[in-house]
């Protein structure tokens, strides 16, 4: 149960650094940072309640969704040194969600 504990703490890691990261560290450019923060913080909004019940379809729909959250992070560190250390950061919590996310398999074979 603790190592699912950890899945909630990566989410909302991830929830903190959008707003951080596309509203004031590297806004974007082409389009109003409030709309970047919007695009990128909404959708980890939508599956927070169910991470947090710790709810195993919701942490594995969250898990999908990380996989775009994976990819822009590991395109950003790339191009921009200035998202350098948010995407990083975003690399290292959604490392920390995949490796914790195997316990979702354990528990519900436990709970049989």
């Amino acid at each position: 149960m603790m190592a699912l504990w950890w899945c909630r703490v990566a989410l909302v890691g991830l929830i903190v650094i959008q707003p951080l990261w596309f509203g004031w560290i590297d806004p974007p450019e082409v389009i109003a940072p409030i709309a970047a923060v919007i695009i990128t913080t909404l959708p980890l909004l939508l599956v927070a309640p169910g991470v947090w019940r710790l709810n195993p379809r919701s942490l594995v729909i969250a898990g999908v969704l990380l996989l775009f959250y994976f990819c822009l992070a590991v395109m950003e560190a790339w191009v921009s040194p200035a998202s350098r250390a948010p995407a990083i950061a975003q690399l290292l919590l959604i490392g920390v969600y995949f490796t914790a996310l195997p316990a979702v398999r354990r528990r519900r074979r436990h709970s049989d």
